[in-house]
């Protein structure tokens, strides 16, 4: 792993000191202080859906590989969220992240729950025995390693802690995306592994791990790379934000009758089983 990105990565989150519970979310997604509530609401949204397709039908011990501060692990131990857990009261779920700053978190917001345990370490070299969990889920962290390699050797940490025919969720940034690919061809923008890859070269990647693919699911689907109420012109250009609404109308709507679709998000996550 390169050293100095990793702990460029490490520093900005050890360095992130809004951790009161209205701010949660805008920590996890980085997001500014006067972020609006309907983006907030739609942030919300997201976390939820995605914490479902995560640890739906989830049992015995789970593994969230790099939780951050919590946000998708404490919506699959809660119930108002419609997660089907097989058996909630004995599902054990373990937080890890390198950031003692965000673990803290996470385990702030457990409040003590008996099922919530958190550990301190690295997604390429897993701090477990072999065949420990029924569940890994990993949520925006391949993206944010610094090489393919390292990405190949998080897989393989993930299969080796696996129990057989356990279940892995990833998720990852598509090159293949309309706005990917406008930043790439138009503005000359880097697109490099494993930030960025393709449906296809991920479900490469994680067959030559040993997973075959179960399902996909695939999220933002807007018009303009990035966030217009971010931006200043936003009351002109986007006034009732179209573009968010949009995405979360095909999401919802469009999505649920033509699966294939979701292969043409910006963020895709992939549910697999360990061969």
């Amino acid at each position: 792993m390169d050293c100095h990105l990793q702990k460029e990565e490490l520093d900005f989150w050890e360095g992130q000191k809004r951790c009161t519970e209205e701010m949660d979310l805008k920590l996890a997604r980085d997001l500014p202080d006067d972020t609006p509530d309907f983006i907030l609401k739609m942030m919300g949204d997201f976390e939820d859906e995605a914490a479902r397709f995560c640890f739906s039908g989830a049992e015995g011990r789970v593994l969230d590989a790099g939780c951050g501060n919590g946000n998708l692990l404490m919506r699959s131990l809660k119930n108002e969220n419609g997660i089907a857990v097989a058996d909630r009261a004995a599902l054990q779920v373990i937080g890890m992240d390198f950031s003692g700053n965000m673990l803290g978190r996470a385990a702030l917001r457990a409040g003590g729950d008996e099922r919530a345990g958190f550990l301190q370490g690295s997604v390429t070299s897993l701090p477990f025995r072999d065949q420990s969990f029924e569940r890994v889920v990993s949520s925006g962290v391949l993206t944010c390693l610094p090489n393919t390699e390292t990405a190949a050797r998080a897989l393989q940490e993930f299969y080796r802690v696996l129990k057989p025919e356990g279940v892995l969720v990833v998720d990852f940034f598509s090159r293949i995306s309309h706005y990917t690919l406008i930043r790439k061809h138009l503005f000359r923008e880097p697109i490099n592994p494993p930030e960025y890859v393709s449906p296809a070269e991920f479900h490469r990647a994680l067959e030559e791990a040993g997973f075959a693919v179960l399902a996909c699911r695939g999220f933002d689907f807007k018009p303009c790379q990035g966030y217009l109420f971010l931006s200043r012109w936003r009351p002109i250009i986007d006034p009732c934000y179209f573009q968010e609404r949009l995405s979360r109308f095909l999401e919802r709507k469009v999505l649920p009758g033509w699966k294939w679709l979701n292969l043409l998000g910006y963020r895709i996550y992939i549910k697999c089983i360990k061969k």
